[in-house]
């Protein structure tokens, strides 16, 4: 009788350890699901590359933004399509408008934020134009709109991608190029990073940053937690190693905030206070690090990229006042 009682307990521990290890093994592959799930919706393009850019048939002109998108496909034949070839083969696009002027030797690069077109960044070319006599330049960052890509990198490859860009823009200005840049959020992070490499182009003559964040885990997890309505933290590592895997880099690499008293060049840093995706304290640790001429201006009541469209009299005098004081040092440097 205590035989078999002793055997029927060992058949129940049996049971339960198998029970136990089915319930660890379906927790395993929910958690590689979830993550492989967060991973793609994450970092691959969302749709297949449009083959044609079409011009959208209504655009909302309430703000600065939507004003300045209608300002570019109203002059959209004033820009030329462009390709250049990334440093791994990727196809980039981007939309260039010559300067009027032929003898101009300033140019402005344009990058636009995650999941956006290129055209959210035009309402900052039509303004920064009213400053400054430039080329234009509107990039559509690798994996977005026309540009090649099967993913993107919140800012890593797109930095790297940047030089390319300075390239092309070096090819049709010339050597004596000077060049200003502008980037909101994932754009900003990529002008950040590049600006922190030692072969950074000494042609680029200022920085302006809207809504930048200082690490990619940032975003990514606000995006999910909107997306999915749960808290990712718990799936960053197997994120991590999926990048690593497949794509062969360390994603803790794009963190802007490390470097960033590598930065030559002026930057002129914005961000909304009331930003519910990247915190104000990004751009402030980000500033406190720069050892470049720096400024950096909080709009009250601001949300994610919303900056100009919340003060926008403000914006401008900022922009206007960066610019110059650019100016003013290219000229001390014997660069003007």
């Amino acid at each position: 009788m205590v035989l078999l009682k002793i055997s029927m307990l060992s058949v129940y521990l049996i049971i339960a350890a198998v029970l136990v290890l089915l319930l660890a093994g379906c927790l395993v592959i929910i958690y590689i699901a979830i993550g492989n799930r967060m991973f793609t919706s994450l970092f691959y393009r969302k749709e297949p590359m449009p083959t044609v850019d079409r011009s959208p048939q209504t655009i909302d002109q309430s703000d600065v933004i939507g004003k300045g998108r209608n300002w570019f496909y109203t002059n959209r034949l004033e820009f030329v399509n462009v390709r250049t070839t990334a440093y791994d083969g990727v196809k980039l696009a981007g939309y260039y408008r010559p300067s009027a002027d032929r003898d101009c030797r300033n140019v402005l690069i344009l990058l636009h934020g995650y999941d956006e077109h290129p055209s959210m960044v035009a309402g900052y070319a039509k303004l920064i134009m009213t400053k400054i006599q430039c080329h234009v330049l509107i990039i559509h960052q690798r994996a977005h709109c026309m540009s090649g890509g099967k993913y993107t990198s919140y800012g890593l490859c797109e930095s790297v991608d940047l030089n390319s860009w300075i390239e092309f823009c070096k090819r049709q200005v010339g050597d004596h190029a000077r060049i200003f840049i502008f980037g909101r959020c994932m754009g900003a992070v990529t002008t950040l990073l590049a600006a922190e490499q030692e072969d950074f182009s000494e042609n680029v003559a200022g920085i302006i940053a809207d809504s930048p964040y200082d690490r990619v885990e940032r975003p990514i997890l606000d995006l999910f937690k909107r997306r999915y309505k749960i808290n990712p933290a718990i799936f960053m590592k197997w994120v991590k190693r999926c990048v690593g895997i497949r794509f062969g880099y360390d994603l803790d690499k794009c963190d802007c905030l490390k470097e960033a008293n590598r930065i030559k060049v002026p930057v002129l840093l914005f961000h909304g206070e009331k930003d519910h995706v990247v915190s104000p304290e990004c751009s402030k640790l980000i500033y406190d690090r720069i050892i470049s001429p720096k400024r950096m201006i909080i709009i009250e009541n601001a949300d994610h990229m919303q900056s100009y469209p919340k003060a926008p009299a403000l914006y401008e005098k900022e922009v206007e006042n960066f610019i110059e004081q650019c100016v003013i040092r290219l000229v001390k440097n014997g660069r003007m």
